[in-house]
């Protein structure tokens, strides 16, 4: 195929960029920066808030442009640490959506991204010690519900599977919301228009693009959006089923360096240098 220039890639991180232990290999390392020397521009997309996106991508970081944070709910330019644009719940809305699950799963426990911090209550706090759960909470943030906008709600039950609550969760809630999974041990509420695919979309406007720019990794449910809107959606082999089914083509695994591999023999055979 042509690609389309300028070259955007948006890639997920925990089981598409990250290997098993969460980090960027050495080996994939050189192949970003050799494809950013190329010109290709990246950003990455994650349930991950902010503050652990930029942990897990350490070295790398400067190689991206923008950062996806909370599923799409917020982005940052990674140069300035500008917010570019942000997507929140207000208190008023969380506090109906808890209470309308609750009232379904009274076993489950809530957390709630804030623009600085996560909170939870002590169902969630309890449930985390267990492991599993891909949050960090602050203890001096525990209480009943959020007190201040959100970035992302979450919903967190005793041995949670994902297919047991998201459809039902969604048409509970309604059509505002976005409901999804991306493997973190929780169920992710959004407003509607906080989505990796948005996120994709607002990225490329400000650089004169479109998401016809973009080509996009990814592994889980929260990618499903973006693999389908993308130029190029591109699922790991190490996704299921459902996501490949949504992709235009499959990379190599996460643990065999997928993203990188999979870039570099695209750009080689469209005789770009990577």
């Amino acid at each position: 195929m042509s690609l389309k220039l300028p070259i955007l890639v948006v890639t997920d991180l925990d089981g598409t960029l990250l290997n098993e232990h969460g980090r960027v290999s050495s080996r994939l390392q050189d192949m970003l920066g050799r494809a950013n020397n190329a010109g290709v521009l990246f950003a990455a997309a994650s349930a991950r808030p902010l503050r652990l996106v930029k942990q897990v991508l350490g070295p790398v970081l400067p190689l991206f442009s923008a950062l996806f944070a909370s599923n799409g709910a917020q982005i940052v330019d990674t140069a300035t640490c500008h917010v570019i644009h942000s997507e929140l719940l207000d208190e008023r809305q969380c506090v109906g959506i808890i209470a309308m699950l609750k009232n379904k799963y009274p076993q489950a426990g809530f957390g709630w991204e804030y623009r600085e911090g996560f909170g939870c209550d002590q169902t969630f706090w309890d449930l985390r010690a267990h492991g599993g759960i891909l949050r960090d909470p602050d203890p001096q943030r525990i209480s009943s519900v959020p007190n201040a906008p959100v970035l992302e709600l979450v919903m967190a039950t005793p041995g949670y599977q994902a297919d047991r609550y998201i459809d039902g969760c969604h048409e509970l809630i309604g059509k505002d919301f976005t409901v999804t999974d991306s493997s973190g041990g929780v169920m992710e509420i959004s407003n509607a228009h906080a989505n990796k695919a948005h996120a994709s979309q607002i990225w490329a406007k400000s650089l004169g693009a479109g998401l016809r720019n973009v080509i996009a990794f990814g592994d889980g449910l929260n990618d499903v959006p973006l693999l389908r809107a993308a130029g190029m959606g591109v699922a790991m082999a190490n996704a299921d089923d459902r996501i490949k089914a949504a992709a235009d083509a499959i990379a190599p695994s996460n643990q065999q360096d997928g993203v990188g591999v999979f870039l570099a023999d695209l750009l080689r055979d469209e005789g770009l240098s990577a």
